[in-house]
């Protein structure tokens, strides 16, 4: 009913206030989580251990570890229109080009550690989904994984009865995370304090698939 467990992290933040039009924020963590199964999954206890005598085997990073994550938002208001740095002098089109506002967000993280698992108690631990699957060498992961095949499942087999996996701990990692989120504003004055504003989203604009860990 006890784990144990350490962080240790190099956090970074530039933050750029709101001035000539522009603000952003740029923040980068680098870190490492480790315990000895405290982020499982059994029942109240929420333990991840295979050999419930020998715990400290499974000491290893946590199943919510994400070594890089960086993320950056911005806020530019482009210095063109009526009242802006760059004003033209056709009015129409000061007030067509003028008074629209860029803004972003991108997203870059590292890929969710995952568990290989062998279903059943083989172990006659009294426990289920705990047991590891036998390492037998070469590479674990591939070099060009896809959807339908991650690991290289040649390189594991099951363990014998009444034995537990040599197999690691959240050894494997799901695929990493770039995502890039768009909107352009635009203010339509109509009097003093009162304006309409057109606003174009774009979520996940460059439609990159980001894909849940794989079925260890």
């Amino acid at each position: 009913s006890w784990g144990r467990g350490n962080y240790h992290s190099l956090q970074l933040l530039l933050d750029k206030k709101f001035s000539r039009g522009l603000a952003y924020m740029v923040s980068y963590t680098w870190s490492k989580s480790i315990d000895i199964g405290s982020s499982g999954w059994f029942g109240t206890e929420g333990q991840a251990v295979q050999d419930p005598y020998h715990f400290n085997n499974d000491r290893s990073i946590s199943g919510f570890d994400l070594t890089h994550l960086l993320s950056v938002n911005w806020v530019y208001q482009i210095p063109i229109g009526p009242g802006k740095q760059f004003s033209i002098d056709n009015r129409v089109l000061n007030h067509i080009i003028g008074n629209w506002q860029l803004n972003g967000i991108a997203l870059f993280r590292s890929g969710n550690p995952f568990n290989l698992s062998v279903p059943g108690d083989l172990a006659n631990t009294g426990n289920f989904r705990y047991l590891r699957p036998n390492y037998l060498g070469g590479e674990a992961k591939l070099s060009n994984p896809t959807p339908g095949k991650w690991f290289n499942t040649s390189a594991f087999a099951v363990p014998a009865s009444f034995t537990f996996g040599n197999f690691g701990r959240y050894v494997l990692r799901s695929d990493g995370v770039s995502n890039f989120d768009f909107s352009i504003f635009r203010q339509f004055p109509v009097r003093e304090g009162k304006y309409f504003e057109f606003r174009a989203e774009m979520f996940n604009a460059f439609n990159s698939p980001v894909y849940n860990s794989p079925n260890g």
